[in-house]
């Protein structure tokens, strides 16, 4: 650790690493990916002549790849540092987004791009960037993520106010194009606040060795982790992808829809900013299962299908999912020496990259056979309510513990 714990600021200490995986995150795969992969479902399907469900295989290879990969790619980072791993994946998402403005023909060629920037964008994650974080803040590492990890809330917020018009006004091709641009014109503001974070040479290679073990994958304690994180990720990705389109069903324009979604952007701000403040003073397992039964709540509001109720159900299942990510990074960091972070992070973020995937395609797939969406929301409240029950079945972590310290103390009981 960079920070004693007892730093009367860590957050003063170490702002920079705040600000520059905020911009990461913000610019990253998990940002402007995922939350404008909804806003170009109906382009496509429109253009191609595909289904909603086939217009949502993108989404669901390019997260369950991620998710395979995740494990592996924080091994890499763990080898070769978090900092410069993360630059040339930017590189790399930047490029696949010109291919696929460039190139799309149909649903093979499409298909193979997606894949592409999955491989060349898939250190962009909060996996690189946590990863940087848990190393530098100890006392303050709900806070810091939190922050930090607003940025792909920045994303939910900004992307459908600028994607939705974008597209109407130059078309999704063009729209790709830009996408492109706001990668690389970031970059270099990473790559300025992120300078001398990755590891000295010695660190890496006991790192590098730690990281190589994959056992850990098979400890109850990560197992456990790593089945609530699926079971959110399914009902909660499943429904902010297909946000858009729910709406406009019920008889919103499309601006106006874009509008709302990108509220719920503000519910995704605040619940990792509160729950970063949270974190560090409540048990994280018994705080998750309050966030997710939120979540369900939400979820079933929407699922009336009255006007009145739309707003809040987005507020409340923005919350959750401006909560999750930073649960698992807590979680893990607490429970695990950090020696590991990486590979067993990367063990949750397949969990939740695998469910970010399938939830997706089950929603489109049930909206194909129904005809609504009513069946998909019910089907994800009870997801989350399960993940709950799970959460509250884990012992409390220790609170201001290293890694390795919590880990050990777990170890023992």
């Amino acid at each position: 650790m960079t920070a004693s714990p007892h730093s009367p600021s860590e957050l003063r200490q170490h702002w920079r690493y705040v600000l520059g995986c905020f911009l990461g995150l913000a610019s990253g795969v998990s940002s402007l990916y995922f939350y404008s992969s909804g806003l170009f479902l109906k382009p496509l399907a429109a253009e191609f002549g595909w289904t909603r469900g086939t217009a949502s295989l993108g989404s669901l290879i390019s997260s369950v790849l991620l998710g395979c990969a995740a494990p592996f790619i924080g091994q890499v980072i763990d080898r070769y540092g978090a900092r410069r791993v993360t630059l040339l994946s930017l590189v790399g998402l930047s490029t696949s987004f010109l291919l696929l403005g460039a190139w799309t023909q149909g649903l093979a060629s499409f298909l193979a791009l997606v894949t592409v920037l999955t491989l060349l964008g898939g250190a962009t994650s909060p996996l690189s960037f946590t990863r940087i974080l848990v190393g530098k803040f100890s006392r303050q590492r709900g806070l810091a993520l939190g922050i930090a990890i607003t940025g792909t809330g920045v994303g939910a917020i900004l992307i459908p106010l600028i994607v939705t018009p974008a597209i109407a006004h130059f078309g999704w091709r063009a729209t790709y194009l830009g996408l492109a641009a706001v990668v690389l014109a970031l970059l270099p503001l990473i790559a300025y606040f992120l300078r001398g974070v990755d590891a000295t040479p010695a660190e890496k290679i006991r790192s590098a060795q730690s990281a190589s073990n994959l056992k850990a994958l098979a400890d109850p304690r990560f197992i456990r982790i790593a089945a609530v994180f699926l079971l959110c990720s399914v009902g909660i990705f499943g429904t902010i992808v297909h946000v858009v389109p729910m709406l406009t069903d019920l008889g919103l324009s499309p601006n106006r829809a874009a509008g709302l979604a990108s509220i719920l952007g503000v519910a995704v701000i605040v619940g990792r900013i509160v729950t970063g403040l949270l974190l560090d003073m409540f048990d994280a397992a018994r705080l998750s299962a309050t966030l997710f039964v939120l979540s369900a709540t939400g979820m079933l509001l929407l699922a009336t299908g009255r006007p009145a109720l739309v707003l809040p159900g987005l507020l409340m299942t923005g919350f959750a999912v401006g909560a999750e990510f930073d649960l698992a990074a807590y979680l893990v960091s607490r429970k695990f020496a950090l020696d590991l972070y990486s590979t067993l992070f990367g063990g949750v973020y397949a969990t939740v990259a695998i469910g970010a995937g399938i939830g997706p395609f089950i929603a489109g797939r049930l909206f194909d056979i129904s005809g609504s969406y009513i069946s998909w929301l019910c089907l994800a409240a009870g997801l989350l309510l399960a993940a709950a029950m799970i959460c509250l079945t884990e012992r409390p972590a220790a609170k201001h513990a290293s890694g390795t310290d919590a880990a050990t103390g777990a170890s023992e009981r």
